[in-house]
């Protein structure tokens, strides 16, 4: 007797915000598969879900449950909850494709249940998508990096002061609560005439501010802000 086949992963980058930054491959991965994955994380499931919900006629959806609190251990336990849901479609012999915003390998959770699915042997595909920052750059009409110049991009914003020193272009993404602090850094640096802050790209409520002090009278929070730092 054959051994069952069994089904696909796909993680698929579905880019910042707007449906239409959606690649070719990433709507023919979603057609391919009968399970859909979306992150259930707040704010990122929602624009997720936004982005791609025409596609999902006759899906089954599948919710993963992700946690942002500090402590690993219940990070790591919602990923490994996650990986073992995914498993079960993909035993059933069912394609499934896990959507993320932006990029799959930029600062994205499906990386983890990618890395927990293939070490069981599971085979997968990464669809990249448009990250948020390239989405900025083209926002505000500006080159990331041209020539010689060096592009740095970091993440969460903690501890950042060692990387604000590396030369060329610096961008900032999820900064989130930390997002004051970091603006305060870069000022103390002079950076804040150099400072680009793109809101929201690419989706309803896009903003562009060409200065820290521009910014500074926004009501705009930080979770979908991003920073770009031009020398």
């Amino acid at each position: 007797m054959n051994a069952k086949i069994k089904g696909k992963l796909y993680g698929i980058g579905v880019g910042p915000g707007d449906p239409e930054l959606l690649t070719l491959k990433a709507v023919n991965a979603m057609q391919k598969c009968s399970v859909i994955a979306v992150p259930k994380t707040g704010n990122d499931e929602k624009t997720a879900f936004a982005i791609i919900e025409k596609y999902l006629i006759g899906k089954e959806l599948l919710e993963c449950r992700f946690v942002m609190e500090r402590d690993m251990a219940k990070r790591k336990e919602a990923r490994q909850i996650a990986a073992a849901d995914i498993i079960t479609h993909l035993d059933d012999g069912k394609d499934v494709g896990f959507v993320t915003l932006g990029d799959p390998t930029t600062y994205s959770t499906y990386m983890y249940v990618h890395e927990i699915i293939t070490g069981k042997g599971y085979d997968a595909l990464i669809i990249p998508g448009i990250t948020s920052y390239s989405a900025c750059a083209a926002a505000l009409g500006i080159a990331l990096c041209a020539g010689e110049e060096t592009l740095t991009i970091i993440g969460r914003g903690k501890n950042i002061d060692g990387l604000l020193d590396a030369p060329g272009t610096k961008v900032i993404m999820k900064s989130g609560t930390n997002l004051a602090i970091v603006l305060d850094k870069l000022k103390k640096r002079g950076y804040g005439a150099k400072t680009k802050i793109v809101c929201r790209a690419t989706m309803d409520g896009q903003r562009l501010y060409n200065s820290i002090e521009e910014y500074d009278n926004s009501p705009e929070t930080g979770y979908f802000t991003t920073l770009i730092v031009k020398e």
